[in-house]
């Protein structure tokens, strides 16, 4: 009982001096002046990470959050990615499982390992990415999300036509098949119900992804959620 009364006292302290550090930060003139909500603050030793949000989005925009740093001074805050120096990876606050955990799109491939990977079918990138992927099916199950990007004029029709496979299988292939260069999705004729349906499938793998703050494609994610250099696969 005792340690139990002692752990409950550690935690709420922690909680505490959290609360209290997020006011602080959101006191800050940098942040009032530039509308940020802080939402949350990691400690990483000479800096803190924090995640923030607009108070005041665009008409039509929704209040996505996004990554920061304020080193402990509170003299300098740091837009962009840092990367540790000895992992290489970035650092970040941990995603949380239920955002991923069986919103994939679909499924490609039989390995025992999973990976995540979120993708465009019309970047570039994602089309190298995909091409290996092809050749690390039976050793990996790749969750798929798709993420057509608004500048990708084409990645929306290609992501329909990958959808609208008959079963996961047939649509991994298709997504490779893009990435081969095909060009069957241009011949796509969809119902109305048909199409409402896809583009609903299509809004919500977007949704994940920014849930996700997923800012790059291919983000490819192991299954502790962190990431993946695909390229060394």
């Amino acid at each position: 009982m005792k340690k139990t009364l002692l752990t409950l006292l550690a935690t709420a302290s922690i909680l505490i001096a959290n609360d209290a550090l997020i006011t602080e930060l959101r006191a800050l003139s940098i942040i009032q002046d530039n509308q940020i909500n802080i939402l949350k603050v990691k400690d990483e030793g000479s800096i803190y990470l924090v995640k923030g949000e607009p108070t005041n989005p665009p008409p039509g925009q929704p209040k996505n959050p996004f990554d920061f740093y304020v080193t402990k001074d509170k003299k300098i805050l740091i837009m962009g990615n840092a990367i540790y120096t000895d992992t290489k990876e970035k650092v970040s606050f941990p995603i949380d499982k239920n955002i991923l955990t069986g919103k994939e799109a679909f499924s490609y491939g039989t390995g025992s390992k999973v990976l995540y990977a979120f993708t465009d079918p019309e970047c570039p990138y994602c089309k190298d990415f995909e091409r290996k992927m092809e050749t690390l099916k039976d050793k990996y199950t790749f969750k798929i999300f798709l993420y057509p990007l608004p500048f990708h004029t084409q990645a929306i029709p290609m992501s329909k036509w990958i959808l609208n496979g008959k079963d996961a299988n047939q649509m991994g292939q298709r997504l490779v098949a893009i990435a081969n260069g095909s060009t069957e999705y241009k011949n796509l004729i969809l119902s109305a119900d048909e199409e409402k349906q896809l583009t609903q499938t299509i809004e919500q793998q977007k949704s994940v992804a920014r849930d996700a703050q997923i800012r790059a494609t291919p983000t490819i994610l192991d299954s502790n959620f962190k990431t993946v250099n695909w390229q060394a696969l």
